[in-house]
């Protein structure tokens, strides 16, 4: 127990780097690849790269803490673009439903908070970068 309390914050980052390369893997998968949407991507490698870099010598750190900010601004400036899609597109969809109440097909608006999974893992790695010894 006192291996894993003494390793916590690079186990933290270790972590962190495969939330962000899963989001990436996600994010390439479905299609997240137009225009505005590479904010998305490229958060996504920076904040896997920066949680890396947080297992490095402290002037590595240093650059990977101002990474991490810049990764979770843009997710908390994603979720306002998601917000503001979703209620443009649910006023689109307002009066295109059939018979049943059943939305048309289309592509649906955007999850509003999923981009604060960048910004939450952005803030977890960063937090755990200034945890660990100096």
């Amino acid at each position: 127990m006192e291996t894993l309390k003494k390793r916590l914050p690079e186990v933290v980052l270790l972590w962190s780097a495969a939330s962000f390369f899963v989001l990436l893997l996600e994010l390439l998968l479905t299609g997240h690849t137009e225009e505005l949407q590479l904010v998305g991507v490229v958060a996504a490698l920076a904040g896997t790269i920066a949680a890396i870099a947080g297992l490095g010598p402290p002037a590595l750190r240093r650059a990977a803490l101002v990474a991490l900010s810049l990764v979770a601004l843009a997710g908390a400036a994603g979720t306002l673009v998601h917000w503001r899609e979703g209620a443009e597109e649910k006023a689109e969809y307002a009066y295109e439903y059939d018979e049943d109440e059943v939305y048309e097909e289309g592509e649906g608006a955007p999850p509003p908070l999923a981009p604060l999974g960048l910004a939450g893992t952005a803030l977890l790695a960063g937090l755990a970068i200034l945890a660990r010894d100096r």
